[in-house]
Order: C-alpha cells, then sequence, then structure tokens
C-alpha cells in the first residue's frame, strides 16, 4: 500500500512539473484524458477477447500493463499480447 501512495505522489509531482515546464495546464490534462480514454478502450478490447477467448481456452490477463499496451498500441499490440500468449507461457 505504501509504494502506491509513492507512485501516486511521484506522478501528481510529474504532471505539475510538466505542466511548469510546458506552461499550459491544458495540454497536460488533455494527454491525460487521451491516456485514460485509450487504456479504457484496451480494457474493454481485452474484455471481449477473453470472452471470445473462453470457448477456446484462451485468456489474457487484465492489468494495466496490458490495458495500456492494447489501447496504446491498438491492434498491433493486442496481436503482440496473444503471440506472448501462445509461444512464450
Amino acid at each position: 500500500m505504501e509504494l502506491i501512495k509513492w507512485w501516486m505522489i511521484a506522478g501528481v509531482l510529474g504532471v505539475v512539473l510538466f505542466m511548469v515546464v510546458s506552461r499550459s495546464v491544458v495540454k497536460p490534462l488533455r494527454w491525460m484524458w487521451r491516456g485514460v480514454m485509450y487504456s479504457v478502450i484496451g480494457g474493454v478490447v481485452l474484455l471481449v477477447v477473453n470472452w471470445i477467448g473462453t470457448f477456446f481456452g484462451f485468456a489474457i490477463a487484465i492489468n494495466p500493463i496490458t490495458v495500456s499496451i492494447t489501447g496504446v498500441l491498438g491492434l498491433p499490440g493486442l496481436a503482440y499480447l496473444i503471440a506472448v500468449q501462445f509461444f512464450l507461457i
């Protein structure tokens, strides 16, 4: 639990530092909003893939890393996660 607090503080300080350096409040907030939206979309895509995968005995873990990979990279990121699941695990 202590580690989560540390990362939250570091994240908030990083955003504040970015706002000071860029002299803008709107840009960082827009980037954060896009990051959240891409992550939500990535999570939904992974839920659908896992739902379809239950018929074939296939599942990808849903955690912040896999959601971010799917959300930011899109279809290539999803293909990467599926390939890792098939070939390495």
